[in-house]
């Protein structure tokens, strides 16, 4: 079944191309192989007495010196393409300080140092991944409908914090669950469209004639608009919860404690 996969080939936009070498990256045999053969690196370094911290081909050996760290570099290169005849990424391999947010980057995640101890928080390039899918996800071009985009956003981000749920993150899930609240009504406000729409739906919902008028006719773009006051109130949080928002602060913090 093993060589089958291998030899089953790669989809490359719509076309399918042979492999002659390697297994089919992002699929789930990688990864499993990848533990299986890898198993021999994890036993040579246990017995030289080095932590080494591995999942499938990704690798952390855990030095005191940076002078110690450069020959743990030099003799694990060599164990993996001498000994185990792979191929190592050069350009990825190289020795830095765990502390390094900038450099530092494990699975995702990355390690901080404070008055406390050590923490664990998540990757810069991560939390920017992240807010560029939630844009993605929360564009006014792709909400069409409400109810079916916070469905959406609820999978993605459910997903996430499952994964993520481990790190330190408090205060910056504070400022992501604002600025979506912030963006769901920028999309209903613009699904209302006409001023005379943005109106009746506003005072429908509490506002005042004067204010409801002030706000509907007003020429600020979506985005301005949509964090005013008035539009804040008519679509406060309890009732973007109602129509099945999810709280991205509340949902952290459980999973957190789970965690």
């Amino acid at each position: 079944m093993i060589k089958r996969y291998l030899k089953s080939g790669v989809m490359e936009g719509g076309v399918v191309t042979k492999t002659e070498e390697g297994s089919p990256q992002g699929g789930n045999l990688s990864p499993l192989l990848a533990n299986i053969y890898l198993n021999e690196f994890d036993q040579e370094f246990k017995k030289r007495g080095v932590p080494c911290i591995r999942y499938a081909d990704d690798i952390v050996l855990l030095a005191r010196s940076r002078r110690a760290s450069e020959r743990l570099l030099e003799s694990s290169t060599k164990y993996l393409e001498e000994t185990l005849k792979l191929t190592v990424n050069r350009e990825k391999s190289r020795t830095v300080s765990v502390f390094a947010i900038r450099n530092f980057k494990f699975l995702g995640f990355a390690l901080g140092k404070n008055g406390n101890g050590i923490y664990v928080r998540v990757h810069a390039k991560s939390w920017k991944k992240l807010k560029t899918n939630l844009k993605n996800l929360s564009s006014r071009r792709n909400v069409q409908s409400i109810r079916p985009a916070l469905n959406r956003l609820k999978v993605y981000v459910r997903g996430w914090l499952d994964y993520y749920g481990i790190a330190d993150m408090k205060n910056p899930m504070g400022d992501i669950n604002g600025w979506l609240y912030h963006r769901m009504r920028m999309c209903i406000w613009k699904q209302w469209k006409k001023p005379r729409t943005k109106i009746r739906n506003l005072i429908k919902l509490g506002i005042s004639d004067n204010y409801a008028k002030m706000a509907g006719n007003s020429r600020k773009g979506y985005w301005r608009s949509s964090n005013t006051t008035t539009v804040k109130r008519a679509l406060s949080t309890k009732r973007l919860i109602r129509s099945g928002f999810y709280d991205v602060s509340l949902a952290y913090q459980s999973v957190h404690e789970t965690c």
